[in-house]
């Protein structure tokens, strides 16, 4: 409207100058159009209106917060030398205030005019911000409207650093150090004004703390474990470059001790073993030559009752207790998809439909419920339900899958997984929604496989042995891990 009005007025004069000489036509100046206006930013056009050549001084636009222009903010373009159109941009303004600007321009030391427009800055709003769940250092965009230079961001009292600010709509941030909070919110602060985000932002989490080392600095493989009310019981398995292990070692989690438990069987590598059950395995005398060892044993607490022999041979199976009886999947010795059944009343076993994918202590598993959740060494997620004898597929594992043997523990409605041979990576499963959520890495000898694992009192513990393969004198180390401390 304002470009358009200068443009009657100009061809107005114009027409009404074109019989007189051109040294006396009048110079005018219009305050044409609002361009930008922003939070703290503003861009004007004005134009000087002549037919003839001008020169001015100085030209440019005036600001102010009254119509009087008592507290005048001068943006100065310089000299001018010809007529027509201009346009100046000054930021500094104040956000969501009432401004008034005009132009002018100084011509042979007087000082010209346009008329006054009123305008108002804008305020800041905030649409979205991503990622919702990451790690300091990584980075963050947060999207809205109107965010000046200078604007600051926080993470909870943490300030970051802001990388860039695209259009005054796209803050580009790194995210700070977390100070102790996983849930935390994220403010702007823009002239002095605050404006918090209403859904927080969320740190990765799970903090690594190691506890001991294997007693005797032993490191042991092909072993089997089992954690029950006595303590996390380690043992059997094979002494790097050494003898068979004969023995269990008993972890107390309350005192941070371990003590020798004699285990009244043969000594084996490869037995399956939980809360409540251990058996089978073997020993190799020779190079890919078994000795199968069938006995089978109920565990209580640290004592050791034989039951009945297997009648089966069983090599890296993996076992879950069920219903004070116990499953057993897979293992090796083309067992992988073979799902047996123990029943103790009837001291039986039945052998249950294939399972759908190979597995055995390459995989992990838990019963949750009336139902038994399986991680196989692909990634897989699949759900067992023993009186159906049925299986579905439920997700995949989204870290690295390294070489199998992997670990699951559960806490409440989240099971954590991962830490597949090799690699350092654990994740977080919403067994409710299934969905995933990645936790910090563990620390320690990164080529390290799984000895064992149990929690206790809310916290996860991981035992982890260098790959047999890594020489020198690298101890098994316990750590303790809190899924949701930092």
């Amino acid at each position: 409207m304002q470009k358009l009005l200068a443009a009657f007025i100009f061809f107005m004069l114009f027409a009404s100058w074109s019989c007189t000489e051109e040294e006396n036509t009048p110079i005018l100046v219009s305050t044409e159009d609002i361009l930008f206006v922003g939070g703290d930013k503003l861009r004007v056009s004005g134009r000087l209106l002549t037919n003839r050549e001008v020169l001015a001084d100085d030209h440019g636009f005036v600001f102010s917060t009254d119509a009087s222009f008592s507290s005048p903010i001068l943006l100065s373009l310089g000299e001018k030398k010809e007529p027509g159109r201009f346009i100046g941009e000054k930021s500094g303004f104040k956000i969501g205030q009432s401004y008034f600007v005009k132009a002018f321009a100084e011509v042979n030391g007087q000082r010209l005019e346009g008329q006054a427009v009123e305008l108002k800055t804008l305020t800041p709003s905030i649409a979205s911000f991503s990622p919702a769940y990451s790690s300091a250092g990584m980075e963050m965009v947060i999207e809205g409207k109107n965010f000046p230079e200078g604007t600051q961001v926080f993470f909870g009292s943490q300030q970051a650093q802001v990388i860039k600010n695209v259009f005054e709509s796209k803050l580009t941030v790194k995210i700070p150090p977390a100070t102790g909070q996983v849930l935390v919110p994220i403010k702007l602060l823009i002239q002095n004004k605050e404006y918090t985000i209403s859904t927080p932002f969320e740190y990765q989490a799970g903090k690594y703390s190691k506890v001991s080392d294997f007693p005797g600095s032993l490191r042991i493989y092909d072993n089997s474990y089992f954690s029950n009310s006595a303590g996390f019981h380690v043992g059997l398995g094979k002494i790097k470059l050494g003898d068979n292990y004969a023995v269990f070692q008993r972890f107390n989690p309350a005192t941070g001790t371990w003590s020798e438990v004699n285990f009244p069987g043969n000594k084996r590598r490869f037995a399956f073993a939980t809360s409540n059950y251990l058996g089978a395995g073997a020993l190799e005398p020779a190079r890919d030559q078994f000795v199968y060892d069938r006995s089978f044993w109920k565990i209580n607490g640290s004592t050791f009752e034989r039951l009945s022999d297997l009648p089966f041979n069983s090599r890296e199976a993996l076992a879950v207790d069920w219903e004070g009886g116990l499953l057993l999947f897979g293992g090796l010795d083309g067992a992988s998809l073979v799902v047996r059944a123990y029943d103790p009343v009837q001291q039986t076993w039945s052998t249950k439909r294939n399972a759908p994918l190979a597995l055995g202590r390459n995989a992990a598993a838990f019963a949750r419920a009336t139902r038994v959740i399986v991680l196989g060494s692909n990634g897989q997620v699949w759900e067992y339900n023993p009186p159906l004898d049925s299986w579905q597929l439920l997700t995949t594992y989204p870290g690295n899958k390294g070489q199998g043997y992997p670990i699951v523990e559960v806490i409440g409605s989240k099971a954590y997984m991962g830490l597949f041979r090799a690699t350092q990576e654990l994740w977080e499963l919403n067994l409710e929604t299934l969905n995933w959520k990645a936790k910090n890495q563990i620390i320690g000898f990164p080529q390290s496989i799984n000895s064992g694992h149990f929690q206790f009192n809310g916290s996860i513990y991981f035992l982890r042995a260098p790959e047999e393969s890594v020489s020198g004198s690298l101890p098994m180390e316990l750590y303790k891990f809190d899924p949701d401390a930092i």
